[in-house]
């Protein structure tokens, strides 16, 4: 079984939109998280979807599955106190639910431009190797700073950024989630550090740049203007192949 596990948990404290969370702004008439959604609902691979989110958003999320015809989620899971509790807790139901062998994805509910191609990579390769992490190729120089020092310019060379999908084998993922529990690990940033923390090997895999988390305010316009030239490019399709 293939699930989506989407973290939809955060309140959009850094976006400034006011009472709206991110994940419930509106792209081209749809919300963040609903571009998210139907990108594994409409997936032929992806057969369920579960979603973490805060309990005060719940009946807002259950309208949107309803309207969007997003038959695949079956479950939704309220959030924990930190994103690595809002994981756990969401890869517990999954593993009560289905075979530890499943192939689950974590993923961000507001990065909503994974596209096909980029849920079929993840699937091969956690296939060949066990696991897989969408990283994408870092273009700016980076700096250790202290201070207001520059102490040391890194060789960007073989610096990427772990962004999402990070997809494992449901039982490797609730493994090392319940060693860091239990070693008194309670707010680490994602599910590659844990597995990288523990010995366990990652398999990248190459993403696009346009694949951006809406986490600011300038996040949200960049991903508008993605999803204009997405829209632009489907358009000068459909007028190319009736013409």
């Amino acid at each position: 079984m293939n699930v989506a596990l989407i973290f939809a948990g955060g309140r959009g404290v850094r976006m400034q939109a006011g009472s709206v969370p991110k994940q419930f702004l509106e792209i081209y008439g749809r919300p963040v998280i609903v571009h998210t959604l139907e990108a594994f609902q409409n997936h032929p691979e992806i057969d369920a979807i579960l979603v973490v989110i805060l309990d005060e958003f719940r009946d807002e999320l259950l309208r949107l599955i309803d309207r969007y015809e997003l038959d695949k989620v079956r479950w939704i899971v309220p959030g924990g106190a930190t994103g690595q509790e809002s994981r756990y807790k969401g890869l517990r139901v999954l593993a009560d639910a289905c075979d530890p062998d499943s192939i689950v994805f974590i993923h961000d509910g507001v990065r909503p431009l994974v596209d096909d191609a980029l849920i079929s990579a993840n699937l091969e390769t956690v296939r060949a190797h066990g696991t897989a992490v969408t990283c994408t190729k870092t273009n700016e120089t980076v700096v250790r700073v202290e201070g207001d020092s520059i102490e040391e310019v890194i060789p960007r060379e073989p610096l990427w950024t772990a962004q999402a999908p990070q997809t494992f084998r449901l039982g490797d993922a609730v493994g090392v989630y319940e060693r860091a529990i239990a070693e008194g690990m309670t707010d680490t940033i994602d599910t590659c550090f844990l597995f990288r923390h523990y010995g366990i090997p990652v398999r990248m895999v190459p993403g696009p740049h346009t694949n951006i988390k809406v986490t600011t305010s300038s996040d949200f316009y960049v991903a508008r203007t993605f999803f204009t030239l997405l829209e632009d490019e489907k358009a000068f399709g459909a007028k190319a192949s009736e013409g």
